[in-house]
């Protein structure tokens, strides 16, 4: 089992981490077939925002000029995304990455729902995409580390063991992440000498985050749970599975 740390402290917001997600993910910028002023614009759009998105793996949260932190998918232990997917096209792996697999998805979004950090975002194929934690680097052989690991000028990200990981946190006041004092348990960990309510940081909203699948046997349940999208969501699955079956896509 692999482990990102985050270490609060050291990272400056440069947004090199974002330039190399996007950069590896192929997304924007690119610069294939442009002009100078093309490629221009392009960097200065790709910047990065405050958001998710099919443009934005990973993101800077500021509050304000000096307080912020980098945002991206936890890779959850038990993660809601995989539980609730009904066509159990998102995996955790033993290293710990969870990943999507487009060519079993089926587009009805309940990842996007019930993900207690509003991570996966709904494309325009109507597939979700988020980081992947470099699953298609980390398995290489030999190894590489994360795109946004390899990147960070001021070495304020880690990658390596969880064990390692962990033991890394005792030098740390505040720890958010791996399980660390009983902390959420995931496969990125936040450290930080700074409380992490002074930085606005998002932690798990899952006091009231149902097993849809399950909850979905007691539809009054999963309606007040879900304000009832993700029973249209089942619905629309379902017609689809019907339509296979009877050899219509």
């Amino acid at each position: 089992m692999k482990s990102l740390l985050i270490d609060l402290d050291k990272c400056t917001g440069c947004r090199s981490c974002i330039v190399a997600c996007k950069s590896w993910n192929k997304l924007e910028p690119r610069i294939e077939n442009r002009d100078q002023d093309g490629i221009r614009n392009a960097v200065e759009k790709a910047k990065g925002t405050d958001k998710f998105s099919d443009n934005e793996f990973t993101y800077i949260y500021e509050k304000d000029i000096k307080n912020f932190y980098k945002r991206q998918c936890m890779h959850c232990e038990d993660p809601q995304c995989v539980k609730n997917c009904p066509a159990h096209a998102i995996v955790k792996y033993d290293n710990g990455a969870v990943v999507v697999d487009k060519e079993k998805c089926e587009g009805v979004g309940l990842c996007a729902q019930v993900c207690p950090f509003g991570v996966p975002v709904m494309a325009v194929d109507k597939k979700p995409v988020k980081c992947t934690l470099c699953y298609d680097r980390i398995t290489q052989n030999p190894a590489l580390e994360p795109a946004c690991v390899k990147a960070c000028p001021s070495k304020a990200l880690k990658f390596g063991d969880i064990d390692e990981m962990r033991e890394y946190t005792s030098k740390f006041k505040y720890v958010y992440g791996g399980g660390v004092n009983d902390s959420y348990n995931s496969s990125v960990i936040y450290v930080s000498d700074i409380p992490f309510e002074k930085i606005d940081f998002k932690v798990a909203e899952i006091h009231n985050i149902a097993n849809v699948l399950e909850a979905i046997k007691h539809p009054v349940g999963a309606l007040t749970l879900l304000g009832g999208a993700a029973l249209v969501g089942l619905k629309i699955y379902s017609e689809r599975v019907k339509k296979v079956k009877e050899g219509k896509r």
